[in-house]
């Protein structure tokens, strides 16, 4: 029903024009009309607005209707309200509107009591100016309602007069026109006001439209009166509350306070607790326009405030707003990113100050902020901060300056952990060429050899600490080192060695002339991002969700990964592998000598045992280190929840290691037992035994995924782990048991023979499996009822629904799964790597680098252990004891393997100089480029500039057509 009134509890009532046209002129005296029919109602008034007086709004109205030349018929107060639901124009038909208002001037002197709301609360005085700019606000009535008041006044002046509302303290607040339009959003009605004030008011009262849009509304004591508040005005002696900008964006209105940034308000201008209107657009945001437009006009607010280049760093205290921030002084940032805020996520970047402070090298800290909350605004902010370092490139190097400031690798880490696609634009924006000293004498080589044993590698990677420093930023150096005379030492070979730096192991220099599909052109890069190996940064890689995972392409992350995979992790990985291939050669062993019942007496169970009890410490060690990097990080939750014990990645990975180490402990301890005790074997025997051999050989398997020749692991597994793959085996499943119940009914035979039968022959088209559902006929079989006719009939259909039908549709599916998973396995790759990296160092880097004397030592008791536990086993000294050096030996050579001077996992070196990535690869590199996604992402983009250009070619076509009117028109 249109224009209805209906009864709110609110302080917003009825508004009739919310789906109306604004375009016919009855329709609009109408909406008028009704609106000051149903303000006289004094039960509809009391009902819609409690706080209110219905006497006075109702002599309001009246008044307001008189001066519009409206002579409204009488309606009592014990009317229904339903008599207002009628038809469009039925509203009027006991109101009379004349086509001119009344050609006199009134007076606006009069004040009414309670007759509006204002901020929730009721106006306790107010002229009927004020009455008009709240009916139509509140009623949706149109704006020249109040242009015609503001004619029709017999005093211009009238305009300034006060109004004024109790804020909920012993306090009373004066407020004006121009602060009624700003809080009710009237930007039309504002604009009226401005005219007024600038061009019709007397020359003593006449303001500039700045100042009119800049005045104070003011707090004053309470049990002040009109009177004596313009006394105390013109004394200075009330309390200057907050600017019709504060009231504009505390409301969200977008286009008033757009308005008032046009008319050279203060944009920084703050209220009497110091609270500035970026902060309230902030909390608030902007309400009422579209959702494509609210970006636009968000960049246009914040741009306006912060014209004078304060606004974004300024802070307030935001408590009384928001409860959870104390008294704490905020910036509007930190207002922003509050769960209490609604300012749009996506455009956070807006108020970052370090995009409007030159000077502010936050970066990092504010990004981190920001992808705390949204990771979606945290790219923003990044491709924002690479826009304009392109333009500015005094952008970019502070951004790089803030990167190699003290702690940043970890803030880093946070953000590939909470927008993992910010954090890889940030990483292309520290990729530089390095510093080369002499080029002349020391170039970069311009190809080197890049062989593989089963694949070319895609680039080499190296870590080191040699710098320049260079308009603030240290530069990774390509230093120049005298080398010494060859013919100063005895020996060729070791003039060889001493000569040789770090600049050849990183680029080996082939011979000129030399060519080979390995010998490759190639170009270097560094990172300059310091201590970039950090733990944290790997494990916010091993964090990395499915969809997330297209970063692992990014350049610096694999180089991240490759340079401690290749350098140090990969020994490590090389020497479990063998460790792992012992295992698997002792349970097959051991399956053999335990029906011997000699297994105590040979190498096999102290291998075994020895395995188990490496995993144990390798679990311990593994939580130790996870609860120690968890606790320091208590102030920042982001890594807290990152290295959470409770973790999902933590759990899967110790519920997984610390079962499969329960499982062989428990055949350790029962062969051990038994044993002892003479027992002979039996099945339980059998089946853990066997359960360990499957383990052991799946773990061992497993391992080979990191390894380039058993990359296509991880495309088997995610195959099978497919969605599609699960469901239609689900759906096979429920099939087979549905048919398999309805043969039983059939033969009458519900025994376990006829349900293996039925699934051998169903799904594997074994032969027998088919004669055991009445398929092995004879040459004069005739079927029929009595003859299980009707069995043949549902086995017959059984096989070719399942061979033929379900079994192909399942293969379709897997292949399909595995040519769409296909593309992923490079990234699955790199992530497995930079996962097993950072489960590694967590395992076995618990001794610090402690000098070469001390490493040599470590593998010297390594080697020790391994030749007393065999000796111990050879000669059946004590299997625990040749059990407990094998496990010492296993656990001590990982850690030994991972001490060097050039790493620590806090990415530093051993003597706690920071250290940088250097990257060389060729020049078209790029890691299984995705040749589809590319294709489908231009395909889209083109069509999307195809659009763009035929809409611009659409407005030049009417623009021509308008052009040739106007040239028409001129010429007739």
């Amino acid at each position: 029903m249109r224009n209805t009134p209906s009864r709110m509890n609110s302080s917003r009532a009825w508004n009739p024009t919310r789906d109306e046209p604004n375009e016919n002129p009855n329709h609009l005296s109408s909406i008028m009309v009704n609106g000051l029919h149903f303000l006289q109602n004094d039960m509809l008034v009391k009902d819609s607005y409690p706080k209110l007086d219905a006497d006075a709004v109702g002599k309001a109205a009246k008044e307001l209707a008189h001066c519009l030349g409206i002579v409204l018929g009488d309606r009592s107060s014990s009317e229904d309200e339903d008599e207002f639901s009628s038809d469009e124009g039925e509203g009027t038909s006991t109101a009379r509107v004349t086509e001119s208002s009344v050609c006199k001037l009134i007076s606006l002197k009069e004040r009414y009591h309670s007759i509006m709301m204002f901020k929730h609360r009721p106006v306790q005085e107010a002229t009927l100016l004020h009455f008009a700019i709240w009916f139509v606000s509140e009623f949706g009535a149109e704006p020249r309602t109040v242009q015609a008041l503001l004619d029709m006044m017999d005093d211009p002046d009238d305009v300034f007069a006060p109004s004024y509302y109790l804020p909920g303290s012993p306090k009373v607040v004066f407020v004006s026109a121009v602060h009624l339009a700003a809080g009710f959003g009237l930007v039309e009605v504002l604009r009226m006001l401005t005219d007024h004030v600038s061009q019709r008011t007397s020359p003593e009262q006449r303001m500039s439209p700045e100042s009119y849009m800049s005045q104070w509304a003011h707090m004053c004591p309470s049990g002040t009166t009109v009177e004596e508040y313009l006394e105390l005005a013109k004394q200075d002696q009330v309390i200057k509350f907050y600017q019709p900008i504060h009231d504009s964006t505390y409301g969200g209105n977008a286009d008033v306070t757009l308005y008032l940034l046009k008319q050279q308000v203060d944009p920084c201008t703050e209220n009497n607790h110091h609270i500035t209107p970026l902060h309230f657009v902030a909390f608030v945001g902007i309400s009422g326009g579209l959702e494509d437009t609210i970006g636009d006009d968000l960049k246009k607010i914040v741009s306006g405030l912060q014209r004078t280049g304060k606004a974004v760093t300024a802070k307030a205290d935001m408590g009384r707003f928001i409860s959870d921030m104390g008294t704490k002084k905020v910036t509007p940032l930190e207002v922003a990113v509050q769960d209490a805020s609604r300012f749009p996520q996506e455009h956070l970047g807006l108020l970052a100050p370090c995009m409007a402070d030159g000077s502010g090298l936050t970066y990092f800290d504010e990004i981190k902020t920001i992808s705390d909350v949204t990771a979606e605004g945290a790219l923003k902010l990044v491709q924002i901060i690479a826009e304009r370092g392109r333009e500015n490139l005094n952008v970019l190097r502070r951004f790089r300056i803030n990167a190699q400031m003290k702690g940043k690798s970890d803030v880093l880490a946070s953000i590939l952990y909470t927008a993992p696609l910010a954090a890889s634009e940030m990483l292309e924006l520290l990729e530089v060429n390095p510093e080369v000293e002499d080029a002349a004498h020391h170039p970069l080589p311009a190809k080197t050899s890049l062989w593989g044993l089963f694949q070319n590698q895609t680039m080499r990677c190296t870590y080191q600490s040699d710098v320049v420093k260079k308009q603030a930023l240290k530069m990774p150096y390509w230093e120049y080192k005298a080398r010494a005379d060859p013919k100063d030492y005895k020996s060729p070979r070791v003039a060889a060695v001493t000569e040789k730096t770090w600049h050849d192991v990183f680029i080996p220099n082939p011979k000129r002339h030399k060519r080979s599909t390995h010998i490759r052109n190639v170009h270097v890069v560094v990172s300059l991002l310091p201590n970039i190996l950090d733990i944290d940064i790997f494990m916010a890689l091993a964090h990395c969700q499915t969809e997330h995972l297209r970063i692992m392409n990014q350049k610096t992350v694999q180089g991240v990964v490759t340079c401690l995979w290749s350098n140090l992790i990969e020994d490590v990985w090389k020497v479990e592998v063998v460790f792992r291939f012992f295992d698997v050669w002792a349970y097959v062993a051991l399956s053999v000598l335990v029906k011997q019942g000699d297994h105590l007496t040979s190498m096999c169970w102290p291998v075994i045992a020895s395995g188990n009890i490496y995993s144990l410490v390798m679990i311990g060690t593994h939580l130790f280190s996870v609860c120690r990097k968890w606790w320091n990080f208590q102030g920042d939750e982001s890594m807290q929840n990152m290295w959470s014990p409770a973790s999902r990645w933590n759990l899967s990975h110790t519920i997984l290691y610390a079962a499969q180490t329960l499982i062989g402990s428990a055949l350790v301890i029962d062969l051990a037992v038994k044993h002892s005790n003479e027992d002979k074997r039996d099945s339980f025997d059998d089946a853990l035994l066997a359960l360990c051999l499957l383990i052991s050989c799946f773990k061992f398997i497993w391992m080979w995924r990191l390894s380039n020749v058993g990359s296509r692991i991880y495309t088997i597994v995610q195959t099978f782990l497919a969605s599609a793959v699960n469901q239609m085996l689900f759906i096979t499943f429920m099939l087979l048991f549905s048919f398999i119940v309805a043969i039983m009914v059939l033969s009458r035979l519900h025994s376990w023979r006829l349900a293996i039968d039925s699934y051998r022959g169903f799904l594997f088209g074994d032969g027998d499996g088919f004669n055991g559902l009445n398929m092995d006929v004879d040459h004069d079989y005739s079927p029929s009822f009595e003859s299980n006719g009707t069995l043949l009939a549902f086995s017959v259909f059984g096989s070719f629904f399942f061979n033929v039908i379900v079994l192909n549709i399942i293969i379709a599916i897997y292949g399909h799964e595995y040519d769409r998973l296909e593309d992923e396995t490079p990234k699955l790759f790199m992530w497995g790597r930079a996962d097993y990296c950072v489960k590694t160092l967590l395992s076995t880097y618990l001794i610090h680098w402690r000098g070469p004397e001390f490493n040599r030592g470590l593998q010297v008791i390594t080697v020790g252990c391994l030749v007393g536990g065999v000796y111990a086993a050879k000669y059946s000294l004590n299997m625990w004891v040749s059990a407990l050096l094998l496990a010492t030996a296993q656990v001590l050579l990982p850690m030994a393997m991972v001490q060097c001077a050039w790493f620590s996992p806090e990415g530093q070196d051993s003597e706690d100089q920071a250290r940088y990535l250097w990257i060389c690869h060729p020049p078209d590199w790029m890691w299984q480029s995705d040749d589809t996604n590319w294709e489908n992402d231009y395909t889209a983009k083109q069509e999307l500039l195809e659009t763009k250009i035929e809409s611009v070619d659409d407005k030049i076509f009417g623009l021509n057509e308008k052009i040739d009117c106007l040239v028409k028109k001129s010429k007739s």
